[in-house]
């Protein structure tokens, strides 16, 4: 290792370059050959290339070409620089995601998100809390016992809108009403369980947690979430006019990133928010402006050269060897990951699926949104990062969450896409189109 800051640089540099080159060959694999979205070939690329398989082999008698960090790391099986230049591609992902996102009908819809949010946070952590139990990876008879399933039940929790953004924008469906109202519940849904893991931080760390204190993180996450959009809507014509003011080249794009990364930055570091969800906020309040259709052009550009790092770095944190690791024998977790994996998938089915019935859409609409709030991704991979590093959980569990995380990702884009084919999902269209034919 050299210790001249141009050769750490140069480093990260031919990282990075790997990086992308695996993600462009996963992802032309992925749509050219085995027609499923580019970003599961951009996962599996991360993988193959990680720490724990080809990455992290010793080649010709040299050293790997990702090495597992250590030190001051986190716990993260990826290097801090890429895990920044993987961040810096999902904030400015979901800033796209929410400048494409169409604000009259992110409005119109973020009722019905909400109770799609609410069942698809509720069913999935409830299952979850109880597989942990079944499985006798945590116990009910006292607070320090349950903690592994209510974390557990956290990653349940979990939406990855950034896949589902990727997804959505990929077959042009983002300002469809499922779209608008997948992503919307996708934010409420990560700002239900932004709270639910700090209670449950809360109780890890003091064997306890009081109203009070629940209610003050309660009001910080959704204050600032509404805060920011509703100030941001007020005032998002005069940033408009005032970014557009600056005429030199690039000007309005350098601009337009600084607002979402403030909006991140604030998100995280004063509300206890994900980064994401202040940069799809900022998008979503900047979407009906001019500014939105002077930099969408630039910002596509900028996506195609970060958005696959983001992807492939998800890959690589992804460690199967975990899998079965502890105490407990292989059998038991090959049961626990299988019940686990099918409970991930009916709760966010039936938890988002169901309210998407109540609030307007039909059949074909509840499908659609349902299967959009199916991933767990990135956000699962987090929380289940969080209790390892903190030791609230084993590796034990934390492979079984990183085989529930992989399968739910892989197989929501596969089903998402041939889901939006054919006509409304909601019902009045529905019921009009049946008018119309009889």
């Amino acid at each position: 290792m050299h210790d001249s800051p141009l050769a750490v640089v140069a480093e990260l540099i031919l990282l990075l370059s790997i990086i992308l080159v695996a993600a462009k060959i996963g992802g032309e694999v992925s749509e050219r050959y085995l027609k499923i979205p580019p970003v599961l070939g951009e996962l599996g690329a991360g993988i193959l290339i990680s720490p724990f398989l080809l990455g992290g082999i010793h080649w010709f008698g040299g050293g790997a070409i990702f090495e597992l960090p250590h030190g001051e790391s986190g716990g993260l099986p990826v290097e801090p620089q890429l895990f920044f230049v993987a961040q810096l591609a999902a904030v400015v992902l979901l800033f796209e995601a929410g400048l494409e996102t169409d604000r009259k009908q992110f409005m119109k819809y973020v009722r019905p998100a909400t109770a799609v949010a609410a069942g698809g946070v509720l069913l999935p952590f409830v299952m979850g809390f109880a597989a942990t139990v079944m499985f006798g990876y945590a116990s009910i008879d006292s607070i320090s016992g349950m903690v592994p399933a209510l974390f557990v039940g956290a990653i349940m929790t979990a939406t990855s809108v950034g896949i589902t953004a990727r997804v959505l924008a990929d077959i042009r469906r983002l300002d469809s009403p499922e779209g608008v109202t997948i992503l919307a519940g996708a934010v409420v849904d990560d700002v239900l369980g932004i709270i639910i893991l700090a209670i449950v931080v809360g109780i890890s760390e003091e064997g306890a947690v009081t109203a009070g204190s629940i209610g003050v993180i309660f009001l910080k996450a959704v204050g600032f979430w509404l805060g920011l959009m509703i100030i941001g809507s007020l005032v998002a014509n005069h940033l408009s006019k005032f970014v557009l003011w600056f005429k030199s080249a690039g000007g309005a794009l350098v601009l337009a990133l600084a607002l979402a990364f403030i909006a991140s930055a604030v998100a995280e570091i004063y509300f206890g928010l994900a980064m994401i969800i202040g940069a799809y906020t900022m998008g979503l309040a900047l979407s009906n402006t001019e500014l939105k259709h002077q930099v969408e052009g630039s910002m596509r550009s900028v996506n195609n050269f970060l958005v696959p790092i983001f992807f492939v770095v998800i890959g690589m944190q992804v460690d199967f060897t975990a899998f079965g690791a502890g105490d407990t024998s292989l059998s038991v977790a090959i049961g626990f990951v299988t019940v686990l994996t099918l409970f991930a998938v009916f709760s966010k089915l039936a938890g988002s699926g169901l309210p998407a019935l109540l609030v307007g859409f039909n059949r074909r609409g509840a499908t659609r949104v349902a299967l959009g709030m199916l991933p767990r991704g990135e956000v699962a991979l987090i929380i289940a990062g969080i209790g390892l590093t903190a030791g609230v959980i084993g590796q034990d569990i934390f492979g079984v969450a990183v085989v529930m995380t992989v399968v739910t990702t892989i197989i929501a884009p596969v089903l998402l896409i041939p889901a939006f084919r054919g006509g409304s999902g909601i019902k009045a269209d529905a019921e009009d189109v049946d008018r119309s034919g009889e």
